[in-house]
C-alpha cells in the first residue's frame, strides 16, 4: 500500500461536473453528460454489444478499417476504438451585449482575469499566469502529461488524440447570456455564436471558404452515429468528430456563479431538420464550410486536465458513473468517470492529473485486455497485470454470472490497481476539505489503496444512483471493508472516503487520520491499519452492503461466486483464483 496520510493540499470549495460536490459545499450535483437521444441509444448499441461479446453470443467483423457488432438486424455497434482521432477546440471569451433577460450581469469574461490563488489558504484552484493558446495545445498534446498521454496509456497505446486549438476569439453577450439558464437554445446559440467568430477571424485573415473547409475537413473521419446503416463507423458524417469550446473565466462546478456555464458534454440543434447533405441530425454550420458541429465539450478556462479528459471521456460514449442524483456513491476517486477526474500530485492544486478510468469503461471503448471465467469454474487461476497497461498478462478478469429473472447480463470484474503510470496518483491524490470555515479552500490528501477492485457490472441498471435505488447500479465497486466509517461526533463519512479501503489483497492498509471542521469544533476520521482482505466472497448478497450507510458499495449477486488474491509481488504481478 501507500504511505500514510500527506500534508494538506488542494481543490476549490466549489464541486465538480465530474464528481459529487463536497459536503460544506451549496451547489446542488448534476448530470455533465446530458440528454441526447441519439446518444444515448448509441452508448445502449455499445454497452450491448459489448456484453454479448464477453457472453461468447456475438464475434465483432471488420467493417471499414474498424470493428463492429450487429446486435440486432441492421443495427451496428461500433467495437473498440483504434486510432488517432483529431481534436478541435475553440477558446472563447465573452462580450458585452447586454441580454435583456439578464441586464445588470457584468460583460466578459475574458481570458486571463482569473485571479491569481493565496497559497497560504488555497491549495486547490488551479491556475497559471497565461492561459493561451500555446497552454492548451500543450495540455491537450503535449509529450508531457496530457490528454493524448492519458489516452495513450489508457488505451495501451490503441487509442490517442491530435488537433489543433484556436487563438481566443469572443462571441457577442456577456457568459450569463449563455450560463445562466444553459437550455438547449442558448448552448447552440453559444456553440453557433463561437463557431461564427472563429470563422469571421479565419476570413480576416484572408482565408477562403475552400482552405476554411479542406481544414475542418481533417477533423470529420468518423461516423459517429452510423447514419447510413452500414455498420461503418470510420468514414466521414459531415460533422466535426470531436469539438471543444473553452470558455473565458472560471466554470460553475468549481463554484463559479449560477450565471457562469457548468462544463458538460452535450449536442446542439437536436431534433432540427438541418445538418450536412443526406445527414440532417441537428447541429450549427461553421460559416458555409459545409461542416458541422452537433456533439461537443464545454471546460472552463482554467479547467485542469481532468475535467477535459473526464468530458473527453463522455464524448467518447461514457457515461458519469458517479450518483448524478445528489448522493454519493462508493466510485469516489477509482475512476475518471466519477471524482478522479480531480486528482492531482497532492501540490498547489486539484483536477491537474487524473487517474485511469475504470476496467468497465475500458471494457466499453475496446481496450481491456481480460480473461473470462464462467461463474461456476471450479480452482480456475488467473495472474493478473496491472490494469493501467496492457502487459503479456491480463489486465482484469471477468466472471459471467447468469442472467437475472428478466434476462439481464451480470458480470463481475476484477482489476490489479497499482500506483504506476497516470494511476499514482492514486495514492497521492484523493482529498478532503477538512476547514469549512477557516480554509475553506484546503483539502489533506489520503492515499487509495492498490490491490485487487472488483466491481459488479448489472445491465438492469441504468446507472449509478445509489441514492435512489440503494445498493444497485450499473457498475460498482465492491468494497471490501463495508463497515461504515464514523467521523468523531459519530456522523458517517462520505463515500469518497469509505471507498479509500475498497480493494482484496495480501497487504494490510495504510492507516488514515482525516480532519472536519463544523459548527461546534473539529471532529477527527481516525482508521488505523487493517488486515488485508484476501477472498471476495458472494454467497451472501449482503455481505458487502451496509445499511448504515445505503449509497456506499453493493449488494452483489449471491450466485457463490469467491476470488482470491493468492499472491500479488512488487513487479505488479497478481494472481487470483477462482471458487478455488
Amino acid at each position: 500500500m501507500g504511505a500514510a496520510v500527506a500534508a494538506a493540499t488542494s481543490l476549490a470549495p466549489g464541486l465538480s461536473a465530474q464528481a459529487s460536490p463536497d459536503v460544506n459545499d451549496s451547489t446542488t450535483q448534476r448530470s455533465d453528460d446530458r440528454q441526447d437521444d441519439q446518444s444515448d441509444a448509441r452508448r445502449a448499441l455499445v454497452e450491448q454489444g459489448v456484453a454479448a461479446v464477453v457472453n461468447g453470443e456475438a464475434t465483432p467483423v471488420t467493417k471499414g478499417k474498424g470493428k463492429s457488432v450487429e446486435v440486432s438486424p441492421g443495427q451496428w455497434a461500433q467495437y473498440g476504438l483504434q486510432s488517432t482521432d483529431s481534436i478541435l477546440t475553440f477558446l472563447l471569451e465573452f462580450g458585452d451585449q447586454v441580454d435583456p433577460r439578464f441586464p445588470s450581469e457584468p460583460a466578459g469574461p475574458v481570458h486571463n482575469q482569473i485571479p491569481k490563488p493565496d497559497r497560504s489558504k488555497d491549495n486547490t484552484t488551479y491556475w497559471v499566469d497565461n492561459f493561451d493558446r500555446a497552454h492548451y495545445q500543450d495540455m491537450f498534446f503535449g509529450d508531457g502529461e496530457s490528454m493524448s498521454g492519458v489516452y495513450r496509456e489508457m488505451s495501451s497505446g490503441r487509442y490517442t488524440v491530435k488537433g489543433d486549438t484556436s487563438d481566443w476569439v469572443t462571441v457577442p453577450y456577456s457568459s450569463a447570456s449563455y450560463g445562466q439558464t444553459e437550455s438547449q437554445a442558448d448552448m447552440t446559440r453559444f456553440i453557433r455564436d463561437g463557431a461564427t467568430a472563429w470563422y469571421e477571424h479565419q476570413k480576416a485573415g484572408g482565408k477562403t471558404d475552400a482552405q476554411i473547409s479542406e481544414y475542418l475537413r481533417g477533423f470529420d473521419q468518423w461516423d459517429r452515429y452510423d447514419y447510413d446503416r452500414d455498420g461503418v463507423f470510420t468514414e466521414p458524417d459531415g460533422y466535426i468528430d470531436h469539438f471543444q469550446a473553452v470558455h473565458a473565466g472560471e466554470g460553475e462546478e468549481a463554484g463559479a456563479p449560477s450565471s457562469t456555464i457548468w462544463s458538460h458534454r452535450w449536442s446542439v440543434g437536436q431534433r432540427l431538420p438541418v445538418g450536412p447533405e443526406g445527414n440532417k441530425s441537428g447541429g450549427v454550420q461553421i460559416g458555409n464550410t459545409g461542416l458541422w458541429i452537433r456533439d461537443y465539450t464545454t471546460e472552463p478556462e482554467n479547467g485542469g486536465l481532468g475535467v477535459f479528459a473526464h468530458e473527453f471521456g463522455h464524448d467518447l460514449g461514457l457515461p458519469d458513473l458517479y450518483d448524478t442524483s445528489g448522493g454519493e456513491n462508493g466510485t469516489g476517486f477509482w475512476t475518471l468517470m466519477s471524482s478522479g477526474s480531480w486528482l492531482g500530485h497532492g501540490q498547489d492544486s486539484i483536477g491537474t492529473t487524473p487517474n485511469h478510468m475504470g476496467a468497465w469503461e475500458k471494457l466499453q471503448l475496446g481496450w481491456l485486455d481480460y480473461a473470462t471465467v464462467a461463474h461456476d469454474a471450479v480452482d480456475a487461476t488467473v495472474v493478473l497485470g496491472p490494469s493501467m497497461h496492457a502487459t503479456k498478462k491480463q489486465q482484469a478478469l471477468i466472471v459471467t454470472l447468469p442472467k437475472d429473472a428478466n434476462g439481464k447480463d451480470r458480470f463481475y470484474i476484477a482489476e490489479n490497481r497499482q500506483y504506476a503510470g497516470y494511476d499514482a496518483t492514486l495514492e497521492v491524490g484523493p482529498y478532503n476539505f477538512g476547514w469549512s470555515t477557516t480554509k475553506p479552500d484546503w483539502v489533506e490528501h489520503f492515499p487509495y489503496q492498490d490491490g485487487l477492485l472488483v466491481s459488479y457490472w448489472n445491465t438492469a441498471v441504468s446507472n449509478n444512483n445509489t441514492r435512489t435505488h440503494s445498493g444497485t447500479g450499473r457498475v460498482l465497486p465492491v468494497d471490501a471493508r463495508p463497515s461504515a466509517l464514523r467521523w468523531s461526533d459519530d456522523v458517517v463519512a462520505r463515500n469518497r472516503i469509505q471507498s479509500f479501503d475498497s480493494t482484496f489483497g495480501v497487504e494490510a492498509t495504510d492507516p488514515i487520520s482525516l480532519h472536519r471542521e463544523t459548527a461546534d469544533g473539529m471532529t477527527t476520521l481516525e482508521v488505523p491499519a487493517q488486515a488485508p482482505v484476501r477472498v471476495f466472497d458472494d454467497s451472501d448478497p449482503n455481505r458487502y452492503y451496509d445499511a448504515a450507510n445505503p449509497m456506499g458499495s453493493v449488494k452483489v449477486a449471491g450466485v457463490g461466486v469467491s476470488i482470491k488474491v493468492v499472491q500479488s509481488n512488487k513487479t505488479g504481478k497478481m494472481t487470483v483464483k477462482v471458487n478455488g
